[in-house]
């Protein structure tokens, strides 16, 4: 009984002890997987890092421009796998060597004639008194001169122009009659001490030239003048707001268009009532602007609004039905929505954001699967490179002009048919094929989830001819705001935003129809009180302004 006892005491300890086995076991397999887990996050989170410091580092001290040599691209990533896979060769001593001379072909870089309309101002040197006569006294005759062009500048004038109304009275006896004076002329801005063209000079120089007012301050009062910053800056303020109805005419020319490109960047603005320390008063608001193609016109509209919110957007493009080129902003999915009824826009993505994606991944994590896209979105580029617009003749009707881009769209649509539409399958493959295995927080799995996530607006322009590869049209009327922003730094007040938006959108649309900004708002400013119609507006718009 003692023994049978004994062995099942034993049995049940052996028992116990395979189960703690087992369970020690299983413990540790657990924390094995928690290592493994634990080294595949770290890893992860190492390679995140690596490549923000690498695109820091690029964006601090490298080159901005997104140009790349196809065949740079290539040797990089190769040079990369092979200093990977093989160790550095042992350098090879250095020879001297003789290279023979060579001749080396300048390119010319002439002056070239100077501008026929400039003004000529003639200085003339003569020779000395007695030069002018020979030993026996016989004057020399005058045979000609020789003229030597040079460029001179003179600084702009600053005058006070004085408004005399003239005041006409009764005669002896007629005293009955009155006083007649002549009536105030109709001001932009009533009661402003700057002139129209002073207000025309201010905001060309903010707006065009990316001028702040302190430096303003110190341009005018060299000309003898002292304006401070803080009535320039109020100037600027009513005078934008008062040139509303050009804005406004501008913007039914641009939504009338059956395709606009729309972009937005954000602007400092301060903010007195946030509560926020003295200094630190500053809140990101947003600028928008919608551009047409320049296929249907020089129009380009900004609008301001005090954050990104999905609301500015659907307001400001609520007159637009049409076809809209924009980035992945979830706020223009919204617009696209068909809630009720068709959508009034369709969306078309831009290749050129896509792009700068995944060049980004060749610059940092992946440089042969970056390169691969790169190249992809490139061969895409060549197609549309090799058809654009056909250029009309001078004095072509609307209905040749039609005619011609109708024949461009459908050439157009041929080759992307042709050509693109097979570039585009392969993007799509390899993508599906990449997205699985790939980091959704490395460069490349954020260019991967980009393009998959507006797949549809990305391919949409091989359906029609009419539509863009990218949004670059909105993007260059951006670039300005960029370099003035990082001059005068920030908007004063809400009005001062949408003042500065009218501005801009003025500027940018003279731009692109070849006219002066100068000359346009001084003329402009002083006839717009008197455009009491929308006619009347219409006539005044950049396309169609003829000075008095």
């Amino acid at each position: 009984m003692e023994t049978e006892g004994g062995e099942a005491a034993l049995l049940r300890a052996i028992a116990g002890q395979q189960a703690l086995i087992g369970s020690l076991t299983a413990a540790l397999g657990d924390l094995r997987s928690e290592k493994t887990e634990v080294v595949r996050l770290l890893t992860e989170q190492i390679e995140k890092l690596r490549s923000q410091v690498e695109w820091l580092t690029r964006q601090v001290f490298g080159r901005k421009s997104e140009k790349i040599d196809p065949n740079q691209m290539w040797l990089d990533a190769l040079t990369i796998q092979a200093v990977e896979q093989n160790p550095p060769a042992v350098p090879a001593p250095a020879v001297v060597a003789e290279v023979a001379a060579h001749t080396r072909t300048a390119a010319p870089h002439g002056r070239g004639e100077l501008p026929a309309h400039l003004e000529r101002v003639i200085e003339v040197i003569d020779i000395p008194e007695d030069r002018k006569v020979l030993p026996d006294g016989t004057p020399r005759p005058l045979i000609g001169h020789e003229d030597t062009p040079r460029v001179a500048y003179e600084p702009s004038k600053i005058y006070v122009k004085v408004i005399r109304r003239l005041t006409y009275g009764s005669p002896a006896g007629a005293e009955e009659n009155g006083v007649v004076t002549a009536p105030v002329p109709d001001a932009l801005v009533p009661r402003c001490l700057a002139d129209e063209s002073l207000l025309a000079h201010l905001a060309v120089s903010k707006y065009a030239d990316h001028q702040p007012m302190n430096r303003m301050e110190s341009v005018l009062k060299r000309s003898g003048i002292t304006l401070t910053r803080q009535t320039m800056c109020g100037w600027l303020v009513e005078g934008g707001l008062a040139v509303q109805p050009l804005v406004d005419g501008i913007a039914a020319q641009a939504f009338a268009c059956s395709l606009a490109h729309n972009d937005d960047t954000p602007v400092d603005m301060q903010d007195y009532s946030s509560g926020k320390p003295r200094g630190e008063r500053m809140r990101e608001t947003r600028l928008w602007v919608t551009t047409a193609p320049p296929r249907e016109g020089p129009w380009t509209v900004f609008d301001f609004t005090v954050s990104r919110a999905a609301d500015g957007p659907k307001n400001f493009l609520k007159g637009f039905h049409g076809w809209l080129a924009c980035d992945a902003y979830g706020g223009y999915r919204k617009l696209a929505s068909a809630e009720e009824g068709p959508p009034a826009m369709r969306l078309v993505g831009c290749w050129a954001h896509a792009r700068r994606y995944f060049l980004d991944a060749h610059k940092t994590s992946h440089p042969v699967q970056g390169a691969e896209f790169v190249h992809l979105i490139g061969l895409l580029y060549d197609v549309e490179r090799e058809h654009a617009d056909t250029v009309p003749p001078a004095g072509a009707t609307t209905a040749e002009r039609a005619a011609l881009l109708l024949g461009d769209d459908a050439r157009r649509l041929k080759l992307r048919q042709e050509r693109s539409v097979p570039v585009l399958a392969d993007i799509r493959a390899r993508i599906d094929n990449l997205k699985p295995g790939t980091q959704p927080g490395s460069k490349l799995g954020k260019a991967l989830s980009y393009a998959d996530n507006i797949w549809d607006r990305l391919t949409v322009y091989a359906e029609d001819g009419r539509l863009p590869i990218d949004n670059n049209a909105a993007e260059r009327m951006i670039r300005p705001v960029a370099l003035g922003r990082n001059n005068w730094l920030f908007f004063g007040s809400e009005r001062g935003g949408r003042a500065a938006a009218n501005w801009m959108s003025i500027i940018a649309t003279c731009k692109r129809a070849g006219v002066e900004p100068f000359a346009y708002l001084s003329d402009v400013l002083r006839r717009l009180p008197s455009a009491k119609t929308g006619a009347g507006v219409r006539a005044l718009l950049p396309d169609v302004w003829k000075p008095l």
